[in-house]
């Protein structure tokens, strides 16, 4: 091994870490004294074996491995610094026998060496100094702790000696207010007693007078009520005759109320169809006046007649279909408007008639109104309509088409 590799090796870093980690004062405070006597002698005999050793012959890897030793070593001096735990400074001591046992097998010359054992003597009684003034400086402390202590229970014992006192003193004015107040309840109650009494012959003597009283209102009460009897329930007839008129009143106007809402609907629809038919049929009319026009011209163009003609047929069966449905819903808003006037003119009629009669007209209007209102609404319109229309129209067309084959 090279003399620069040799001083340039990592061995001597770590050694310097390891002194300076043992001789801090926190790891003094924390350490024992043979376990710091231990790292100091372990590191000054494995700096005088590398001191002495010949690093010509020295092998590379030996170092590393003693190198390794010693870092592991200060790891575990770490580790007990942080957590206290004694097991980590045999861990140590094992890791730097490792390294001692090793350091022993370097090649050394047969020359005295620089270990000093009376140094390490005083350096060990110099240890021993400084960790006995740290340990009478923390029992000075504890002692200073102890007198703080014994001073606070001592005012401790006297402030719970004051409070027994006043404990007690409570304890005796309690029992005064107790003795006061049972004496105090016992005349109040007494005197309750007595007055309940008194209170109670009072209310007795009130109550019965009372009761008679109330006894002698109500027959009388009762007697004027039997005489406003009859009164009252002639009134009560006479009412009620009122109300079935109002009601019947009522009842027409419900019934008829539907029938002039549907013709009111009926008639929308019927004025929103013609005006639509009237639309449509001013079209056709302009159209076919149109082509009778160009016919008289002379100037004919046959294929324009026709698409016009073609035009004319096509607008002709909308403005059909909106004539019919305007006639249709024509005739439905005159019929609900018939059946409007019947219902609510048929009770006035019929109001002197006698009961069965009265019933048996209306069974008869029950038929006509209810279920049969598709035959009304067939009975009220022309069958013949939609025929007469479209053959009417087709009529019209045939006649504008051999005019203009002519």
């Amino acid at each position: 091994m090279k003399s620069e590799e040799f001083e340039n090796h990592a061995i001597f870093e770590k050694l310097d870490q390891l002194t300076e980690r043992y001789s801090n004062e926190e790891a003094k405070e924390l350490i024992g004294i043979d376990d710091i006597n231990f790292l100091e002698t372990a590191d000054s005999y494995i700096r005088d074996r590398i001191k002495l050793t010949i690093p010509a012959i020295v092998q590379e890897t030996e170092l590393s491995k003693i190198s390794q030793e010693i870092d592991n070593a200060l790891a575990q001096i770490n580790s007990f610094i942080g957590n206290k735990n004694r097991g980590h400074l045999q861990n140590a001591s094992n890791h730097l026998y490792s390294a001692i046992a090793r350091v022993r097998n370097l090649p050394l010359p047969f020359a005295k060496n620089d270990l000093n054992f009376s140094k390490k003597i005083s350096n060990f009684e110099n240890t021993v100094k400084k960790k006995y003034e740290s340990l009478e400086k923390k029992k000075e402390n504890i002692e200073n702790e102890i007198t703080s202590l014994n001073k606070g229970i001592d005012e401790n014992k006297e402030e719970l000696q004051r409070i027994k006192n006043e404990l007690k003193q409570k304890e005796n004015e309690i029992k005064n207010l107790n003795n006061n107040f049972e004496t105090e309840f016992k005349n109040i109650k007494s005197s309750a007693n007595q007055s309940f009494e008194e209170s109670k012959s009072k209310f007795r003597s009130e109550f019965d007078a009372l009761v008679e009283k109330i006894e002698k209102q109500s027959s009388e009460t009762i007697d004027g009520i039997g005489s406003d009897t009859d009164e009252i329930v002639k009134k009560l007839k006479l009412k009620l005759d009122e109300a079935k008129k109002i009601v019947g009143v009522i009842g027409d106007h419900a019934v008829t109320g539907n029938f002039k809402q549907v013709a009111d609907n009926h008639k929308k629809t019927a004025d929103l169809f013609r005006w639509v038919a009237i639309g449509l049929m001013s079209l056709l009319s302009g159209i076919l006046i149109f082509i009778i026009w160009d016919i008289s011209t002379g100037d004919f163009d046959w294929v324009k007649s026709a698409i016009r003609i073609a035009a004319a047929a096509a607008l002709s069966y909308p403005a059909t279909y909106a004539a019919r449905e305007s006639n249709k819903h024509r005739r439905l808003e005159n019929l609900n408007r018939q059946s409007e006037l019947e219902l609510a003119a048929i009770n006035p009629f019929i109001e002197l008639l006698e009961e069965g009669k009265k019933r048996e007209i209306k069974e008869k209007l029950v038929d006509k109104y209810f279920g049969n209102s598709s035959q009304m609404f067939e009975e009220s319109g022309s069958k013949d309509t939609d025929n007469i229309s479209m053959s009417g129209l087709e009529n019209l067309l045939r006649t504008i088409f051999n005019q203009v084959k002519k």
